[in-house]
């Protein structure tokens, strides 16, 4: 059978073995979190040798953190959209989540467990971790303060209880859905969870 890498440049193939470290990445993740995970396992799932991950990236660590920038910086933190009111920004990092879980579940299930997985704080994950929940916290609470402002949020509302139950309310949901205990449809609970917000918090 030919290599899936011939014809290809030099860049091509650079491009395409990074794609495919991460995808197994993501996919070892989802499995058996990340802690769990080698470096030789990770070359391997993508068809390459034990090696490659330091070949590629150098460590296991630096391939962590390219996996926060390429998919939790532009998939998960989104830019607040100047047009849209305050609420709406509010509401944005979860409406990114319900659609990273709408066209990859397989990421989407990745970077939950990673986020859990990240509670300790020995993980590899633990300071990216807090670093992407900080963002999002800080996201929300500016997203009410303009909504307060726009007049798209309740003017009494307790912006510190209510970014706490923003977060509580996503994570809980996903914690959920990751553990399976029982018949648990997450697009489902999180349209719930985003009407129930709407009508906590929205004008």
């Amino acid at each position: 059978m030919p290599s899936p890498t011939r014809g290809l440049t030099q860049p091509q193939r650079l491009e395409l073995s990074a794609r495919r470290l991460l995808e197994a990445a993501v996919a070892l993740i989802g499995e058996k979190g990340w802690d769990a995970t080698t470096a030789a396992e990770i070359g391997q799932r993508a068809g390459y040798s034990r090696a490659m991950v330091h070949a590629r990236y150098g460590s296991k660590d630096a391939l962590l953190e390219t996996l926060f920038a390429s998919e939790y910086e532009k998939k998960l933190s989104p830019l607040p959209d100047p047009g849209s009111d305050g609420m709406t920004q509010a509401l944005a990092h979860l409406d990114r989540i319900a659609l990273l879980y709408a066209e990859d579940p397989d990421l989407c299930r990745a970077v939950f467990v990673l986020t859990f997985e990240a509670a300790k704080t020995t993980s590899q994950a633990h300071p990216y971790t807090r670093m992407w929940l900080e963002r999002a916290a800080h996201a929300v609470e500016a997203g009410l303060r303009k909504g307060i402002a726009d007049g798209s949020v309740r003017p009494e509302v307790d912006i510190a209880r209510a970014v706490n139950d923003f977060g509580a309310a996503v994570l809980g949901t996903a914690y959920q859905w990751i553990m399976q205990a029982y018949p648990y449809d997450i697009a489902e609970e999180l349209a719930y969870v985003r009407a129930r917000l709407v009508c906590d918090y929205g004008a």
